[in-house]
């Protein structure tokens, strides 16, 4: 048993963990030497390093010993080749017989054991975010401002205006549940604490992002991560990703909202003020879209001061990247997802194969 968890740590466990550093430290290299400035592109470039992992994973790789005889070990490139996928499987061609070895047996429950876990984590997730959802649904009759601010802005951004529910419970921070038919959650106590300037600004965040598809971005960057629950590049990706997430809808209400960037600002700063004053001492998990108006998301001031100086900085009219960019990053994209800086080490008589 010892031996095949030393083989899957050499050849899948510690592969994972270098090939998504090594595409981190890529995406970061080229979206900062290219300046993008594209949120979509630049979340795009920040899955690398949680979907290049995979093909680590789907491929079984054998290593010419004899090569490395003399040799302690070398660097290159490689493409991962299909045929190896296949070959990963060929050792069920006698059906369940492999499983006849009590390791072998013992590594199968323990990986399907982590991955029913990891979907009861996602149904629970997903139900819970429902039930906030439908706590209490208010119409037009009920909270005609809040419904007044949502007609016109997704008008604007030509989206499917989503309902409203109100949530009674210590999530005082606004977000919206659902991927097709969308709710924004909102927090009673803190709506009555806004002005009306705080209420738009925060609710046109919200419904920007319905309009970039954020929910459904981050459950499969969740999903992701979970899956690579050892490695902590993934955790720092997923960071990542949730923050440009933030950081793209602040461009649509700079894009959108017909306010300049300074009001925007300033706005945006007030909000934080009085959620943190609305906010209750105990503190309850983040819901999954997570609002920059959270508390629990202002980890630094330097954070902070990121927002507030890429919202003043940001041009309305260069949001998104020029078609010829686009074509150029998708094709560096599919490059870097393909290609894998490789390093085979020898020590003594093991080899292991960083890919």
């Amino acid at each position: 048993m010892l031996e095949i968890l030393l083989r899957l740590l050499i050849n899948y466990l510690l592969p994972v963990v270098y090939d998504s550093a090594v595409s981190l430290l890529l995406a970061l290299f080229f979206l900062t030497i290219f300046r993008i400035r594209d949120s979509n592109i630049r979340i795009l470039f920040l899955f690398l390093p949680l979907a290049k992992p995979f093909l680590v994973i789907l491929e079984k790789v054998d290593v010419n010993k004899l090569y490395f005889e003399s040799r302690p070990g070398t660097f290159g490139f490689r493409m991962p080749d299909p045929t190896n996928i296949i070959d990963i499987f060929e050792k069920f061609e006698h059906g369940p017989l492999i499983f006849s070895d009590p390791n072998y047996l013992t590594l199968l429950i323990i990986i399907i054991g982590i991955v029913l876990i990891l979907i009861v984590r996602w149904i629970s997730l997903a139900m819970f975010y429902r039930k906030l959802a439908y706590e209490e649904k208010v119409d037009r009759k009920d909270v005609p401002e809040i419904y007044d601010i949502i007609d016109r802005y997704s008008k604007k951004i030509k989206i499917k205006a989503p309902d409203v529910s109100l949530t009674h419970k210590s999530y005082f921070s606004p977000f919206v549940v659902g991927i097709k038919n969308c709710t924004l959650v909102l927090s009673p106590r803190l709506i009555e604490s806004l002005d009306k300037n705080e209420k738009e600004i925060l609710i046109q965040h919200e419904l920007s992002h319905i309009k970039r598809n954020d929910n459904l971005i981050g459950w499969i960057a969740l999903i992701l991560k979970d899956l690579q629950f050892f490695n902590p590049f993934s955790y720092i990706a997923y960071y990542l990703i949730k923050s440009e997430q933030e950081r793209g809808s602040d461009k649509l209400v700079v894009q959108y909202s017909q306010k300049g960037q300074k009001e925007i600002a300033r706005t945006f700063l007030s909000s934080i003020m009085k959620t943190k004053i609305t906010s209750q001492s105990r503190i309850c998990p983040e819901p999954l879209q997570s609002s920059s108006f959270s508390p629990a998301t202002m980890i630094s001031q330097k954070r902070l001061k990121n927002r507030i100086n890429s919202i003043i900085n940001t041009r309305p009219n260069k949001i998104y990247s020029n078609i010829l960019l686009k074509i150029f990053m998708w094709v560096l994209f599919l490059a870097l997802l393909l290609i894998q800086p490789i390093f085979i080490i020898k020590i003594d008589d093991m080899i292991t194969f960083l890919r």
